[in-house]
């Protein structure tokens, strides 16, 4: 088999010979109540030991995370198409193209609510992951903390410090005046070190408790590296009778001293929230969908910052919502929330001026089809890690009214959300 980057470089089985056991009155026992928390720690690390790729995700107002793992190898990058009944976890970086391609996990293995199924138990692959599992979850067995490391080629990217942030912004106000656009995103990156002793599955399980309304996820994928965020913005659900979407734009920091229905708003976040909202409903209009619902805008919490949001929700039955949901990704994806309006004019100043490749940041992500229904994120408040460092993205919308300093602090504000389980 054939070996695959992990941290520092380790191989697998130099990970599987660390031990961490657990003495209980001078005796090494194993805990006999598994939390969900410890099956899906345990299950990332049997993915990891058998060269797999997994994804772990909890979904905002769940208390139970969810897992799987594909050892197939074939991920993609492939089309979605909703009206295949695949069980899956989709990974799309911010440009997708051609047909809307996307990495595309199966489910070979799932960790759900029901326990713990394979689909081909009697694969040897599959068998040694389960195995690994179940060793894994008694804390004396569990391996040492290990995860993908990102090709090389993606470390190339250089953090942008506050005086080139404002400047980019500076130019995007520039770019905006003088075409008469609406609106650009632009993001950055900051690197930052790791904790001693850093676990990835321990600050999911973090992330989880800080942030229980966030869409909390960590996708390790070999040749592709492992990302891990707490992302508020929902791009698309799909369940048995119904699809929704969501416009969501304007930042502030959180009220420590009042209730959220109290948070004021400035003209330029009211307005920058506007756009996205009536770019989704021109964009339902035109896909002939006479009933939508709407939600909002309300104000709604996202851990240390606030956002302005409103909820589309549509109703409709059997093959009509997958083919609704086919046409969201191809034409909603990326939004204006991550891109700008008109989307194409501020996705070229974005490529010609941002100076680093965006990647899966401000792509979407989410299961697809499991336990019957779809949950896609945008892949926002994320890092990407690497052996001794993790790369942190983020982003803000910029208008003809927007001042430089202040948007350098929305994204530090946006930092701290990833910044809380690195210590830092």
């Amino acid at each position: 088999m054939q070996q695959v980057s992990l941290l520092n470089g380790s191989t697998v089985s130099e990970i599987l010979t660390v031990r961490r056991p657990v003495s209980v009155d001078g005796a090494t026992t194993t805990n006999q109540q598994v939390s969900p928390q410890q099956q899906v720690q345990a299950l990332f690390r049997a993915a990891l030991a058998n060269q797999a790729a997994t994804a772990l995700w909890r979904l905002p107002g769940q208390a139970a995370p969810a897992a799987l793992v594909d050892f197939t190898g074939a991920y993609g990058p492939a089309p979605i198409d909703f009206r295949s009944p695949r069980q899956e976890f989709v990974f799309a970086p911010f440009i997708n193209q051609p047909d809307n391609a996307a990495l595309r996990l199966h489910a070979d293995i799932l960790l759900g609510a029901d326990g713990i199924v394979a689909t081909a138990p009697e694969r040897a692959l599959s068998r040694s992951v389960l195995a690994d599992f179940a060793r894994f979850q008694s804390d004396a067995a569990l391996p040492a903390p290990a995860w993908y490391l990102p090709p090389a080629a993606a470390l190339d990217d250089s953090a942008a410090d506050e005086r080139t942030f404002t400047n980019l912004v500076r130019d995007a106000v520039d770019f905006i005046r003088k075409t008469d656009i609406a609106k650009v995103v632009v993001s950055r990156l900051t690197e930052r070190p790791l904790p001693a002793n850093f676990d990835p599955t321990a600050a999911f399980a973090e992330l989880c408790v800080r942030y229980p309304h966030a869409f909390v996820s960590l996708v390790a994928i070999p040749g592709v590296g492992t990302w891990m965020g707490a992302s508020p913005e929902v791009l698309l659900t799909v369940d048995q009778t119904r699809l929704t979407t969501m416009a969501l734009a304007g930042t502030q920091r959180r009220p420590e001293d009042r209730p959220l229905a109290a948070v004021q708003w400035g003209a330029k976040e009211q307005v920058e929230q506007e756009m996205v909202s009536a770019y989704i409903r021109a964009f339902f209009q035109q896909a002939g969908v006479s009933r939508v619902e709407e939600i909002g805008p309300q104000t709604v919490a996202a851990g240390n910052v606030v956002h302005l949001q409103t909820t589309f929700r549509v109703d409709a039955a059997g093959d009509e919502r997958f083919v609704l949901a086919n046409r969201v990704l191809q034409e909603l994806h990326p939004t204006s929330a991550v891109c700008g309006m008109p989307k194409q004019k501020a996705l070229a100043f974005i490529l010609a001026n941002e100076g680093y490749e965006r990647s899966f940041y401000s792509g979407f992500l989410g299961p697809v089809h499991v336990a019957g229904e779809s949950h896609l994120y945008v892949n926002l408040r994320c890092m990407r890690l690497g052996a001794e460092s993790a790369t942190l993205f983020v982003g803000a919308g910029i208008t003809a009214d927007s001042d430089p300093a202040a948007e350098w602090r929305e994204t530090e504000l946006k930092a701290a959300t990833m910044l809380a389980v690195l210590g830092t």
